[in-house]
């Protein structure tokens, strides 16, 4: 009969395959890593010496070699000849985006200015019209008093009820003006508000096209006064580093390399296992070229490595994130059985679950051999690539974890409720 905690120790177990493996994977990972860095040093200065070997004596040089390096020099001048037209056009469409939103900003600078000055106006001419009306209404204020005051109450009645009419009237009129001066005024502090805001937009949007022309235009300056370095170096790299050797698969009696012992054809200038060097470097011009296609070769196959130990180190972290998460559950599950005092689960790892952690252990078992860089960095990333595309698909992962929580909540319902 199963149970949680079996359930629980399953996934613990599981986790610390992974968990070997992905240290594993991170030690051969740093060493990839420190030999794809000493390639890229020995490669670079491969390529300093064969610069210098190459800028000496053109006329020396194979006619072929030459032909071949004048046409990259030419591709190179038209590459950098367009890179630096198209960082012109971008400034100066950098330039025209400031210059626009400067513009802008002149325009509605003055807009708001006009609509200050209307509004004043406006507003002048309201609290004139309201002075008229309050001497009218003191007018008609006074003449009021004076009819209703005595008899004269009696024998004016009617006259006053007509001007308590009129000054209604004028009273309506100084409140209307009144909510008008006010209304005035709210527009013009929203028109204000509005202002600024979008004030402060232009500025900014001002401010990064300027900075986005200068930057343009300090990669022009530097660019424009290394045209001709910039354009050498990018000719030489593409006449160099398109060079790949054709190397012949070692045998078990092949001299072996210091450093990892795995063996290398006699021909070989550096290891194809860790790229060590296997002899004394070739100032000469043949000898150089030789050894820079063999190293464009490791930089190649080594990249190869790196990129898929990253791929493989990445999914294997997923993975414990997975199995973590999910172990997190059934402590849940264990906490609340003890809480409560509820009932044992007859629950298992499924068949289907079981069978595809099994690859946890076939990874961790291949990257035992890997690490010890007896594989060679484009077979390890064929194989890593074979297991990603075949084994650790998106649907395969995901169907191995939800079948374990389909288990654990067919169980938990059927004997908890």
């Amino acid at each position: 009969m199963g149970c949680l905690k079996n359930f629980r120790a399953y996934l613990d177990e599981r986790l610390a395959r992974l968990a070997e493996a992905e240290s594993r994977l991170c030690e051969l990972q740093e060493k990839l890593e420190t030999y794809y860095q000493e390639i890229e040093r020995v490669r670079e200065q491969e390529f300093g010496q064969l610069a210098a070997l190459l800028g000496a004596d053109r006329g020396g040089l194979p006619v072929d070699l030459t032909a071949e390096l004048d046409r990259h020099l030419d591709a190179e001048r038209q590459a950098f000849d367009a890179k630096v037209a198209e960082l012109r056009s971008e400034h100066d469409a950098r330039v025209r985006d400031a210059e626009e939103e400067r513009a802008k900003s002149l325009a509605a600078e003055r807009e708001i200015r006009r609509k200050n000055r209307d509004q004043d106006a406006a507003e002048e001419e309201l609290k004139a019209r309201v002075e008229d009306l309050l001497g009218e209404i003191d007018a008609y204020n006074v003449r009021i008093r004076q009819m209703s005051s005595g008899f004269g109450f009696l024998a004016n009645f009617f006259k006053v009820r007509r001007l308590y009419k009129v000054k209604k009237r004028l009273d309506q009129q100084h409140r209307d003006l009144a909510a008008r001066i006010e209304d005035l005024r709210v527009k013009w502090k929203l028109a204000e508000e509005e202002f600024e805001h979008d004030e402060q937009q232009r500025k900014s949007h001002w401010r990064e096209s300027m900075a986005e022309a200068a930057a343009r235009q300090t990669k022009i300056d530097y660019l424009s006064s290394a045209r001709s370095r910039i354009v050498q170096r990018g000719a030489l790299e593409r006449l160099l580093y398109v060079r790949r050797p054709e190397l012949a698969e070692p045998a078990s009696s092949d001299p072996a390399c210091p450093r990892c012992g795995q063996p290398n054809p006699a021909a070989s200038h550096f290891c194809r296992i860790c790229a060590e060097r296997l002899g004394e470097d070739r100032p000469d011009l043949d000898g150089s070229l030789a050894e820079m296609a063999e190293l464009n070769l490791h930089f190649e196959r080594f990249g190869q490595g790196m990129r898929a130990c990253q791929e493989i180190i990445g999914l294997v972290r997923g993975l414990k994130t997975g199995l973590e998460s999910f172990g997190k559950s059934v402590d849940d599950m264990l906490h609340n059985q003890s809480r409560y005092n509820l009932g044992p689960l007859d629950v298992h790892v499924p068949d289907s679950s079981a069978s595809y952690g099994a690859h946890f252990d076939e990874l961790a078992d291949m990257v035992v051999d890997s690490a010890g860089l007896s594989l060679h960095p484009v077979h390890f990333a064929e194989r890593i690539q074979a297991l990603v595309g075949e084994v650790y698909t998106e649907d395969s992962i995901k169907a191995y974890f939800e079948a374990m929580g389909e288990e654990l909540s067919a169980k938990a319902e059927a004997s908890w409720g």
